[in-house]
């Protein structure tokens, strides 16, 4: 190995170079070794450090913030006094930007804690945080005059605008779940009885029966008919002046629970109403129940009866039908007087709809009437 010194006059650099070796001689191992002054270095390369880029280092120190001292000037602020008044128009504006937040996208808004829910007042309770009261709706005679009055018991919600009558939606979804408990219902039976039991002569002096509307998870409930009928026995109140109402989707999908249900109505006094009623097949098997005493039809057929043929085919026929078992026929949600009087032609016995009577309070129905 040779060795060369190169140098220039900006740097100091020095390089190294591997002499030819023959490749014959490596391989049968002729070649000679180098003396051990001249061993074997690596190939280094001389970085020329002048060629790179200098750093800028700015020497000079950190500004130090300049504090407030008690000889400085006060600063300008503006001065607010604490007892005046903001004008309606500035807390308009203040209001009107919180809930206008696409405008304002640096306000936040103020978000308000629901205020607590209303504790149950006289006719009122509450169920799963919710204050509901008992209303009641008359079932009209289309045919006569006289004997029982017959009212439809409802649920609504206490603190809710119930003119027209709509049906809380926790309500309308236990009824149609098979897996709801019977507790609402228990609820509302218990509350009525027992208004029953406070006030008999509002229902006794004119003789008046109630119906309430059971759910698919009260239908099979194989205890409710046994709580019923205690209620009943604590209240002294005749099992015949009450009743439930089955709607036909329960006879369809839950046949032998309604079977049993209807039997045990059957050993109380309890009367039943089949609601919603189309002549499904599977409703027929209970027309001849002796607790059957009530056809709801649907008013989905007796709303356009007046108009289509097959509609009022099934009305003539559900009408008839009925007079023969001895049943008594009601028709749902009559809202006008043409639709009454044909009903009424046709041979219904009862009619329901906000035309003929309006909800109200089951405590009003011990108000004395307005003369």
């Amino acid at each position: 190995m040779q060795q060369r010194t190169s140098g220039s006059a900006e740097t100091d650099s020095i390089a190294f170079e591997i002499s030819d070796i023959d490749p014959k001689a490596l391989l049968k191992g002729g070649a000679k070794k180098a003396p051990p002054a001249e061993a074997k270095r690596p190939d280094l390369r001389v970085v020329q450090t002048d060629r790179l880029p200098k750093l800028q280092i700015n020497s000079a120190p950190d500004p130090i913030p300049q504090l407030i001292s008690d000889d400085s000037p006060p600063l300008d602020l503006p001065q607010i006094d604490a007892n005046e008044d903001v004008s309606a128009e500035e807390e308009t504006t203040e209001v009107a930007a919180i809930d206008d937040p696409e405008n304002n996208m640096n306000v936040e808004p103020e978000y308000v804690d629901e205020a607590p829910a209303l504790a149950p007042s006289a006719g009122q309770f509450e169920y799963y945080g919710q204050v509901f009261e008992l209303h009641v709706q008359q079932l009209v005679k289309l045919r006569g005059s006289g004997g029982t009055r017959r009212f439809e018991v409802l649920v609504r919600d206490a603190h809710a605008d119930n003119e027209f009558g709509v049906a809380p939606e926790r309500v309308v979804q236990d009824s149609h779940d098979p897996s709801a408990n019977s507790d609402l219902d228990r609820i509302v039976v218990e509350q009525l009885v027992r208004w029953m039991g406070d006030n008999r002569p509002a229902w006794e002096a004119e003789p008046a029966s109630f119906s309430v509307n059971v759910g698919m998870g009260t239908i099979a409930d194989p205890k409710f008919i046994a709580y019923v009928a205690g209620v009943l026995k604590n209240q002294k109140v005749p099992a015949k002046a009450v009743g439930f109402e089955i709607s036909e989707k329960s006879c369809v999908e839950q046949a032998r629970e309604v079977d049993l249900f209807i039997q045990a109505c059957e050993k109380l006094g309890c009367h039943v109403a089949l609601d919603d009623f189309t002549m499904h097949h599977n409703a027929m098997r209970w027309l001849g129940s002796p607790a059957l005493k009530f056809l709801k039809m649907d008013a989905k057929i007796t709303a356009v009866a007046m108009k289509e043929k097959v509609p009022q085919a099934m009305v003539v026929a559900v009408t008839q039908a009925s007079k023969v078992l001895g049943l008594s026929c009601v028709a749902k949600r009559v809202d006008t007087p043409a639709q009454r009087d044909w009903l009424s032609a046709v041979g219904l016995d009862y009619a329901q709809g906000f035309l003929l009577d309006q909800p109200k309070p089951l405590l009003r129905l011990a108000e004395p009437a307005a003369k």
